[in-house]
């Protein structure tokens, strides 16, 4: 009898714990916390094609200072935007069902991250709005270091807060006894279906083709941090 109750229990509770027949309780502890992330994040791509290889890596590099330039004149500095890569490559085209190569083709990928004010926003959309220049540019929102740092510590104690409060809600309706933590397993149970860890999600807007910034809302939403305990408890009847 005590075992159906027991199932009875771990149905009302939900997937993520289990009893053993070891004397033990297997309990998963799963907690999200949600905040508005500080940080906006660009990642820019910058194209330059040309027939001649020499042009076409010389060009990119006049497109990136050209660049540079458009967003100090608009009061961002220039020395937060990050070079991640500079990539030339030969450059093909479908002419009566063949291809061909008319010359070559540069990216630039480049980042820029800094803390999200409305001003800052305004500033590096007329930034991005170039008719002079092929980027692609992709805006998103992140938790600051100082962010990720508090939220993954208060996930964390409400994991552990939820799992124990599973495990004392079993015992008691059981009427076990808990003796003690057998073992902490910090992310995923290994017989539960694992479960993310971090869920980070961020909001993204592609505006390659739209140079039109007027009207885009670049308000960041909520983001959330998620954490997972397993906890396998002692008890005695």
């Amino acid at each position: 009898m005590r075992q159906l109750n027991i199932i009875a229990i771990l149905l009302m509770i939900g997937i993520g714990t289990q009893v053993t027949a070891q004397n033990k309780i297997n309990v998963n502890g799963i907690a999200q916390v949600n905040e508005i992330p500080k940080e906006i994040i660009v990642s820019i791509d910058l194209s330059i094609k040309d027939s001649l290889y020499q042009v076409c890596f010389d060009n990119s590099l006049q497109a990136l200072e050209q660049l540079k330039s458009h967003f100090k004149s608009n009061g961002i500095n220039p020395k937060n935007i990050y070079t991640k890569n500079l990539v030339v490559n030969e450059n093909y085209e479908w002419q009566k069902n063949k291809k061909v190569k008319v010359g070559y083709s540069s990216t630039i990928n480049l980042e820029l991250k800094e803390i999200y004010t409305q001003k800052y926003s305004k500033a590096l959309l007329n930034s991005l709005n170039q008719e002079n220049l092929d980027l692609n540019y992709r805006i998103s929102f992140g938790f600051t270091d100082e962010q990720k740092t508090k939220l993954r510590k208060d996930a964390l104690q409400l994991a552990i807060k939820d799992a124990t409060e599973k495990a004392e809600i079993i015992a008691q309706a059981s009427g076990l006894k808990l003796s003690g933590i057998a073992n902490i397993t910090y992310g995923t149970s290994p017989s539960v279906n694992p479960r993310t860890d971090i869920v980070y999600e961020k909001q993204l807007m592609n505006s390659s083709s739209n140079r039109n910034s007027a009207g885009v809302n670049l308000n960041p939403k909520e983001q959330m941090i998620q954490k997972t305990v397993y906890i396998e408890w002692n008890f005695t009847e």
